[in-house]
C-alpha cells in the first residue's frame, strides 16, 4: 500500500514506530523461561534404528531436571527422591531452551537399538556458548563414562573435535542405554540436541565447513579490498565497512564456535568476551556506516540524532554485560531492535528522497533483516533447526557485505564523474597571464631543443665511433651502448615533449576562452597551477635526460678512447652492463655482478669494458642459445697489487678440443649465425698488452663456462 501524498515522512516515522513496538513485545515473549510439564509416565526411548540421512530433534524424547543449586550430581538425579522429579518438555516442537537461568538443568534420553546392527551414532548440542556441558554414557556394565567440556574448557577436552558440543554414541543390536546431559551457563541457554546417524553426519559436517570457509573467506576477501581503497584514497567510509565487516566475523566467529576452534583454542573466555563486546561493536560500527553512507544528517537529521544515540549506547553495552549479563541482555536485544529498525527506516526514507546510494544499502541490510526475521521465526519453533538458522544468517550477512561493497564501488564512481565534470568546466584564464604562460613555453620549447641537439650529437659520435671500432670487434659493444642511451632515453624526452605539446594545447583553448570574454579568475589560477606542475614536469624529465647523457657520455669516452684513468671496478662493470642490458632484456637468462665496491685501479676503463663486453655476448652467442634460462655470473677477488675476475655461466659449455682454439682468430662455432670469432682473440690482446695480465678459460660440456682476466690494479708502464 503507498503512503498517502499528504503525510509524507510523516507517515514512515509512524510506520518505524509500530514496528519497533512489536519486534519489542516478540523479543519479551522470547526470552520467557518455558515451565516444565509434570511426567507421570516415562518419556518413549529413540529407536535409532529409525534415524535417516535427516538428524532427529530430541526435544519430544527428553526429560529435564531444574537444579536451581547447581550442586546435583549424576548419583543424586538417579536417586527415587529425584528421579521422578524429572519432568518432560511443554512444548516439543521448539527447540529447547530456558533463557537466562542461574541454574543447572538436567537432561534424561533413553535410546533404544531395535536392529539387527550396531548403530554409529552422534549427539550434537548445536549451540556454541554453553559454559558448562557434561555428558554421562551408560556403558554395557551399567556404570556411566562422564566426559565434561564446555566454552569455557579447553578445546582438547571435547569428545569430538567440532565447534559444536558432539558426543560420538555406538549402541550394539538390541540394546538400550541412557544417556544425562548436565549442562549450565551464565549465557543464554539454549539446548537444540539432535541424534545424527554418523555417516550423515560426517557429510553434513563437511558441508558445513565448507560454507564456513566460503563465509570467512568472503569477509576476508571484502576486508582486505576496502582497506586498500581506505589507503589509497584515504575515505572514512572504507575504514568503517572494514571496521563492521571484521566485527561483525569477529562475532559470528565466536558465536558458532569456529574462532574457539581454530583461533583461541586455548582461551575459552576469548569466546566469553567477544560474544559480549562483538554484537555491540558491529551495530556501532554499522550505525556509524550508516550515518555516513547515506548523509543522514542532510536526509533525515531528526532519525540522525537517534542513530547517534544508539551508537553511544552500543559503546556502553558491553560495560553491562560484561559486569551484570542478566540484567543487560534483554535491553541489549531491545537495542539491536530498536538500531535494525531505524536502520532500515534510513535507508527506506533516503531511497524515498531519490538518494543513490540508499538503493544498495537498503537492498543489503533487508537482507540482513530477512535472515534475522527467520531465524527468530525458526527459534519459536516455525522452521528448521538452529544450524540452518546460523547459516542462514551467516548467509545473509555475507550477501549484506557483497551489497554494501556494490554501494561503495558505485559511490566511488559517482564522485569519479563529478570530479571529471568539475575538471572540465574549470578551462577558463585571465589575459593578463597569457603572455607569460606563451613564454613559458617558448622557454620550455628551447630547452627540450636543447638537449634534443645535444642528444643527437651524442647519439652521431657513438655511430662514428662504432664504425672505427669495427675492425677491432667493438661494434657490437657499442651497439648494445647506443641501444641503451636510446631507450634509457626515451622516456624522460617523450615525457618532455607529451608535456610540452598539452600544455600548447591549453594555451590555445585559454585564447580561445579569452577571445570568447568567458574568462573567470578562478579558471585562470586553476590553469597557471597546471602549467607550473607542466613546467615542473618537464623540467624534471630535462635534468633525467641530462643525468643520463652524463653517465653514458663516460662510458662512450672510455669505449672509443684507451685513455688511463682511476676508477672504481664495481661502477665501471655496472655502467657497462646496464648499456648492455636493454640489448637482452628479454632473454630467458640473466645476468648478475657480485662485485665488492671499493676495487680501486689505475688502469684501462675502456678495453676493459670492452672484455666484459665480449664476454656478455660471446655467453649469449654461445652458451645460452637455445636455453631456456641461465645466469651469467662476473665476480671479481682482489689483493693489494692485482685483481682476478671470473666470468662464469651455467651454459651449454665447451669440449676440450673447443676450448683449446677458443682463443684463436676467426675461430667460432657459429659462422655465419651471428659469430665473427674475434670476440675472445681481442679480449685476449687487450688482457695480456694494455692490461698488462692474462685470461684463461675452464669449461666441460654441461656444466657452463668460466673465463678468468687477471691484471695488476696499477697497470705496468710498458702496457702504456
Amino acid at each position: 500500500m503507498a503512503p498517502p501524498q499528504h503525510l509524507g515522512l510523516a507517515w514512515w516515522h509512524h510506520r518505524c514506530v509500530m514496528l519497533v513496538l512489536l519486534l519489542v513485545v516478540l523479543l519479551g515473549s522470547a526470552f520467557t523461561k518455558p515451565a516444565l510439564a509434570a511426567s507421570t509416565v516415562a518419556a518413549p526411548a529413540v529407536e535409532v534404528s529409525q534415524v535417516g540421512q535427516a538428524p532427529l530433534t530430541l526435544t519430544p524424547f527428553v526429560l529435564v531436571l531444574e537444579d536451581p543449586g547447581g550442586a546435583l550430581t549424576l548419583a543424586d538425579v538417579q536417586s527415587p527422591a529425584l528421579a521422578g522429579r524429572f519432568a518432560s518438555v511443554p512444548a516439543p516442537e521448539r527447540p529447547l531452551g530456558f533463557g537466562t537461568t542461574p541454574s543447572a538443568y538436567w537432561l534424561k534420553v533413553r535410546l533404544h537399538n531395535g536392529g539387527a546392527q550396531t548403530q554409529a551414532l552422534m549427539l550434537e548440542v548445536a549451540y556454541a556458548r554453553l559454559a558448562h556441558i557434561e555428558f554421562h554414557q551408560q556403558a554395557e556394565d551399567g556404570t556411566y563414562q562422564s566426559t565434561a567440556t564446555g566454552s569455557l574448557y579447553p578445546f582438547a577436552r571435547r569428545p569430538y573435535p567440532h565447534h559444536f558440543f558432539v558426543l560420538p554414541i555406538s549402541l550394539d543390536a538390541q540394546a538400550d542405554t541412557t544417556v544425562y546431559l548436565r549442562v549450565q551457563t551464565a549465557n543464554t541457554m539454549n539446548i537444540p540436541a539432535l541424534l545424527w546417524q554418523r555417516d550423515a553426519f560426517h557429510a553434513y559436517e563437511r558441508t558445513d565447513y565448507v560454507t564456513q570457509a566460503a563465509y570467512f573467506g568472503i569477509v576476508i576477501a571484502m576486508a582486505l579490498f576496502n582497506l586498500l581503497l581506505w589507503i589509497a584514497l584515504r575515505d572514512v567510509n572504507y575504514l568503517l565497512y572494514v571496521g563492521f565487516v571484521s566485527a561483525m566475523a569477529l562475532t559470528m566467529a565466536a558465536l558458532n564456535g569456529m574462532g574457539f576452534e581454530f583461533v583461541w583454542n586455548q582461551s575459552p573466555q576469548w569466546t566469553q568476551w567477544i560474544t559480549l563486546v562483538g554484537p555491540s561493536v558491529t551495530l556501532a560500527a554499522l550505525l556509524w556506516f550508516t550515518r555516513r553512507m547515506l548523509a543522514t544528517s542532510r536526509y533525515v537529521p531528526r532519525l540522525d540524532v537517534a542513530l547517534q544515540v544508539l551508537v553511544l549506547v552500543n559503546c556502553v553495552l558491553p560495560l553491562g554485560l560484561l559486569t551484570a549479563f542478566p540484567l543487560f541482555i534483554k535491553p541489549t536485544f531491545v537495542v539491536i531492535a530498536v538500531a535494525a529498525v531505524l536502520i532500515l527506516a534510513a535507508g527506506l526514507l533516503c531511497a524515498w528522497q531519490r538518494q543513490r546510494s540508499a538503493y544498495f544499502f537498503t537492498a543489503a541490510f533487508a537482507v540482513l533483516c530477512l535472515a534475522l526475521v527467520v531465524a527468530t521465526l525458526r527459534s519459536f519453533g516455525l522452521g528448521p533447526s538452529m544450524v540452518v538458522s546460523t547459516n542462514g544468517i551467516q548467509l545473509g550477512s555475507a550477501i549484506e557485505m557483497l551489497l554494501l561493497a556494490f554501494a561503495l564501488a558505485d559511490r566511488f564512481n559517482v564522485l569519479r564523474r563529478e570530479k571529471e565534470d568539475a575538471q572540465a568546466q574549470a578551462l577558463a584564464a585571465q589575459r593578463g597571464m597569457l603572455e607569460t604562460l606563451q613564454s613559458s613555453e617558448r622557454q620550455l620549447e628551447a630547452r627540450v631543443q636543447a638537449r634534443t641537439a645535444e642528444l643527437s650529437a651524442t647519439v652521431l659520435r657513438l655511430r662514428q665511433t662504432q664504425h672505427e671500432l669495427v675492425q677491432a670487434e667493438k661494434l657490437a659493444s657499442l651497439g648494445s651502448l647506443v641501444a641503451g642511451v636510446a631507450h634509457e632515453l626515451n622516456t624522460p624526452i617523450g615525457n618532455a615533449l607529451l608535456t610540452a605539446t598539452t600544455l600548447q594545447g591549453r594555451i590555445e583553448q585559454l585564447g580561445t576562452t579569452l577571445a570568447r570574454g568567458e574568462l573567470r579568475r578562478s579558471s585562470m589560477e586553476s590553469f597557471v597551477q597546471e602549467s607550473d606542475e607542466m613546467a615542473q614536469l618537464v623540467s624534471r624529465s630535462i635534468q633525467r635526460a641530462a643525468q643520463l647523457i652524463t653517465s653514458f657520455k663516460q662510458v662512450a669516452v672510455d669505449q672509443t678512447s684507451e685513455q688511463r684513468r682511476k676508477f672504481d671496478l664495481l661502477v665501471l662493470m655496472e655502467d657497462n652492463i646496464t648499456a648492455l642490458r636493454p640489448g637482452y632484456r628479454h632473454v630467458p637468462w640473466a645476468i648478475q655482478v657480485d662485485i665488492a665496491p671499493g676495487i680501486g685501479c689505475d688502469s684501462f676503463p675502456g678495453p676493459l669494458g670492452q672484455v666484459c663486453t665480449n664476454m656478455v655476448q660471446n655467453a649469449a652467442l654461445h652458451a645460452f642459445h637455445g636455453a631456456a634460462g641461465g645466469t651469467l655470473r662476473i665476480s671479481a677477488t682482489a689483493s693489494e697489487q692485482a685483481v682476478e675476475m671470473h666470468f662464469a655461466d651455467d651454459g651449454c659449455g665447451m669440449d676440450a678440443d673447443t676450448l683449446a682454439r677458443v682463443f684463436e682468430p676467426f675461430f667460432t662455432t657459429r659462422l655465419g649465425q651471428g659469430g665473427s670469432g674475434l670476440g675472445l682473440s681481442v679480449s685476449l690482446n687487450i688482457a695480456k698488452g694494455l692490461l698488462g695480465g692474462s685470461l684463461s678459460g675452464q669449461s666441460q660440456p654441461g656444466q657452463g663456462s668460466c673465463f678468468i682476466l687477471k691484471f695488476p690494479r696499477i697497470a705496468p708502464d710498458i702496457a702504456q
